[in-house]
């Protein structure tokens, strides 16, 4: 065999298991001498090469991505329709329609919890909720619960969609990279780009500031706040738990709501304030000894200054 033709079965080869692009498989190759081995963990460290792959492999024919998207449209229309039907139970009058055939409200939300076997108060919801582009607690569009689905492996029955959950929750645990096409999609908008590359965990707790949020407020109320770290930092890789490397602790995080709780005045949290507090959780070790900020010590039942004058910083002036 000419060597021209052993390059071209290498090429073949190294496309099979990569799915790369013609002009990625070559480039890759040619910088690691046409070896296989060395080449292919070369791919799977290449992000934008790993991207185009995706983007080259992930157009479905029209016949399958018609039949996803109509089964996905049912389900879509099933739990829309759901949330009228409850309404209907306590009104008199005739069956009503949906106010927006491309919305479901709270109630078709409840239903597809139900449906999913997953509570709304489950951590798994947040990065369900930020893959489907919910904007708002219990609301998804159209468009945002099909492609959402769609790129969630293709998940177009309740019997995959359980099934793609449990995936989910492990990526959110272990701040796994975020599912291509949505790398894609952030790297191709100015206002996300520069977030592109952060895990799934990191993604979600941004997300979900502006999730917990009631409309029309800029700052998160603060007993919404409390709620939601209780729901999101158990999850987060700085957290101590069973099979996680994490320090921060559940003592630790219950100080700092009791910190806010009291000696804040209820003020909301400022979005600084919320995204400031997880790079805290990271750095922090368990006495709170590593941080050292000059200030007052709080009247709070604590020993320890490092840690009051810590949240005092956090507290006041990130706002």
């Amino acid at each position: 065999m000419s060597s021209a033709a052993k390059k071209e079965a290498i090429l073949r080869q190294f496309r099979s298991l990569t799915n790369a692009t013609p002009q990625d498989a070559h480039r890759i190759l040619k910088a690691h001498g046409y070896r296989i081995e060395p080449a292919t963990d070369a791919f799977f460290n290449d992000e934008q090469a790993q991207i185009n792959a995706f983007a080259s492999s992930s157009t479905l024919d029209k016949k399958t991505e018609r039949e996803v998207k109509e089964r996905l449209n049912a389900l879509f229309d099933r739990f829309r329709d759901a949330a009228v039907d409850s309404d209907d139970e306590d009104d008199e009058g005739g069956p009503s329609q949906p106010e927006d055939p491309d919305l479901i409200s709270i109630g078709g939300a409840l239903k597809m919890c139900e449906a999913l076997q997953v509570s709304p108060e489950d951590v798994v919801f947040l990065p369900l909720s930020y893959y489907l582009k919910s904007e708002t607690m219990g609301t998804f569009t159209r468009e945002g619960y099909v492609n959402g689905w769609k790129m969630l492996d293709l998940s177009d029955t309740i019997e995959k969609q359980r099934k793609t959950l449990e995936k989910l929750r492990q990526e959110l645990l272990e701040n796994k990279p975020l599912r291509l096409e949505r790398i894609a999609e952030e790297k191709s908008n100015p206002a996300t780009a520069s977030g592109a590359n952060k895990g799934l965990y990191e993604k979600v707790y941004e997300y979900t500031y502006g999730f917990a949020r009631r409309e029309g407020q800029k700052s998160l109320a603060l007993e919404n706040a409390l709620a939601f770290w209780d729901l999101v930092l158990p999850a987060s890789p700085t957290f101590q738990r069973d099979g996680s490397a994490g320090n921060f602790t559940q003592a630790q995080l219950e100080l700092w709501k009791r910190f806010l709780s009291e000696q804040t005045g209820g003020r909301a949290v400022s979005k600084d304030t919320w995204i400031q507090f997880l790079d805290f959780t990271k750095e922090i070790n368990g006495d709170f000894s590593n941080h050292d900020f000059d200030g007052k010590l709080l009247e709070h039942g604590l020993t320890d200054i490092s840690l009051g004058t810590t949240l005092t910083k956090i507290a006041f002036l990130c706002v």
